[in-house]
């Protein structure tokens, strides 16, 4: 279940904060990949085991790691939380988008020569070929100056406080390294070897998880980026000889209308298929999204029977995000400016109840306000 709350931003919205699951988050981070996070979820329906015990005990991820992993949990509910665990070298635009698969390397090729030949901005190229929206553009630069902030107040992903977090280091080495730094051009990491708090390759570690982790905070931020709700908006105008005021609202009504313009019609599962476990099929449908509303939308896939008897759940990809399916479930979207064109590639994760055939398509496609 998906648990949301309302939280008052700076800005004046109300930011929608969304329960990122676990399993979406140890996928972004590469921690896990997506076929294990299936395995673990088809045993955890028959164990009821919490997810992450699971994951240790499959072997495909340390307990430590997953400490880690819950430690930033409840901060990815929300873009102006996860923007605040950025960390690490300050990188380029271009590259903050292909480290959270937000745009492909060709996407991000093609976009730098058309700036080359218009001289503006890579944001302002990329919003305009439908990569990127204006609430994603202004979250993943306020995510890049984070990240180049020399002593963040809140800097829980800094090489330093992660080999505190580990116990890999004390606080107390951790202060005495800072207080040489400040005398010192050198890393932070440098001066921890230097005074034999720590060895070279437990620094290559901590920075691998680093890595994962922060790439799952932008992963969460740039997902969340769509999801303010806007609150009523109004202006007031005072006459200069008396104190009446004049309100003006303004109401759009929102839509959103998805056109499927290619979807294949039947599903084909052999006895190889049901051995794997599951069907992947690639680009099986594509559709065509139009939506007026700064908050976005939901693509909603639901079962129909059929097949879905003996399919444990679905994972569906397209437009740079995942989402597991059972009887049914949803994919948020950003708001974009232009109709947005979308393929979508499924794994239907099978039962042992799964039989060889040709089937009916078994999920309906449709899409919702926020």
């Amino acid at each position: 279940m998906i648990t949301t709350q309302q939280k008052r931003s700076k800005d004046g919205l109300g930011s929608l904060l969304v329960k990122r699951l676990l399993g979406r988050i140890l996928v972004d981070g590469r921690f896990v990949s997506k076929k294990d996070l299936g395995r673990s979820l088809a045993l955890q329906k028959r164990t009821n085991e919490q997810l992450g015990s699971i994951l240790v005990h499959m072997g495909v991820i340390d307990s430590s790691d997953l400490n880690s992993v819950l430690s930033i949990q409840r901060d990815l509910a929300s873009p102006e939380d996860a923007i605040k665990l950025a960390a690490g070298t300050r990188r380029l635009l271009g590259d903050l988008l292909l480290q959270a698969r937000h745009i492909s390397r060709k996407d991000l090729e093609d976009a730098l020569r058309e700036q080359e030949r218009t001289g503006e901005r890579l944001g302002e190229v990329l919003k305009r070929r439908g990569l990127l929206t204006e609430k994603e553009l202004k979250t993943v630069l306020q995510f890049q100056r984070q990240q180049g902030v020399e002593r963040p107040v809140e800097g829980r992903l800094r090489l330093g406080e992660l080999l505190v977090a580990t116990q890999q280091i004390t606080r107390t080495q951790l202060n005495d390294a800072l207080q040489k730094q400040k005398h010192s051009k050198k890393k932070i990491g440098e001066i921890l070897v230097e005074e034999g708090y720590v060895k070279p390759q437990q620094i290559e570690r901590v920075l691998t998880l680093q890595k994962k982790l922060v790439t799952a905070a932008l992963i969460a931020a740039l997902s969340l980026a769509g999801t303010i709700l806007p609150m009523q908006a109004h202006s007031a105008s005072q006459a200069s000889t008396g104190s009446a005021k004049v309100i003006v609202t303004a109401h759009v009504t929102p839509y959103v209308k998805l056109t499927i313009r290619n979807q294949l019609s039947e599903l084909t599962i052999t006895n190889a298929d049901i051995a794997r476990g599951y069907v992947d099929t690639p680009s099986a449908s594509r559709i065509e999204v139009k939506n007026n509303n700064p908050a976005g939308y939901l693509i909603v896939f639901e079962g129909v029977g059929g097949p879905m008897n003996f399919i444990k759940g679905v994972y569906v990809q397209g437009g740079g995000r995942e989402v597991y399916v059972e009887s049914a479930g949803w994919m948020m979207q950003p708001f974009a400016r232009v109709p947005v064109s979308m393929e979508l590639s499924y794994r239907f994760v099978l039962s042992k109840d799964a039989l060889p055939g040709t089937y009916a398509w078994p999920l309906t496609i449709s899409a919702r306000h926020v």
